[in-house]
């Protein structure tokens, strides 16, 4: 990693990990992304939270979630211990109508490392937005989980070969 990388960690909340959407894998992607954090030097850390409102269109989808004011949108312990920019958000991409790409202009960060959950949806399209601000871009692949454990290997493949992401696991990273 170079000193303008940043790590984005998507949505690693109570709904996604141990509530409505959650599940034994996620709970690992959890475990293991601790793991690197906690090793982590000075690399700066972004976080995502999914915060909904009432009636949100996006509950027309999947029902409530992630509702601004409950638990389902906290971050879960494990990674809410970590000194990070945490960026609030309604929508699958994180930089949309969010202050991500300012942040990392901010900060200086052009190589940035993704993971988190779903690896079809949020991280699949914040890779998106990612691209289409052109920010080089890994994801790590062990570090992400999808809520439907059959579209993470396809939405890894796409993320490849649409954005041309290097796929990278969390121990070969270097901090």
């Amino acid at each position: 990693m170079k000193g303008n990388s940043a790590i984005i960690v998507v949505d690693l909340v109570h709904d996604f990990v141990d509530g409505k959407f959650g599940s034994e894998e996620a709970k690992s992607v959890v475990k293991r992304t601790r793991d690197l954090l906690s090793k982590r030097r000075e690399l700066p850390l972004i976080v995502t939270r999914d915060y909904h409102m009432p009636n949100d269109p996006e509950f027309a989808i999947w029902g409530e979630h992630c509702l601004q004011g409950t638990v389902g949108s906290e971050l879960v312990p494990e990674i809410a211990e970590f000194e990070s920019h945490v960026i609030t958000k309604r929508h699958y991409d994180a930089f949309y109508d969010s202050d991500l790409d300012g942040y990392l202009s901010a900060i200086g960060a052009n190589d940035i490392y993704i993971c988190g959950i779903s690896t079809d949806i949020c991280v699949r399209h914040t890779v998106a937005g990612a691209f289409f601000r052109n920010y080089s871009i890994s994801v790590i692949e062990d570090l992400c989980a999808a809520i439907d454990p059959n579209h993470h290997a396809a939405a890894i493949k796409e993320m490849k070969s649409l954005y041309g992401v290097k796929l990278v696991k969390s121990g070969e990273l270097k901090q």
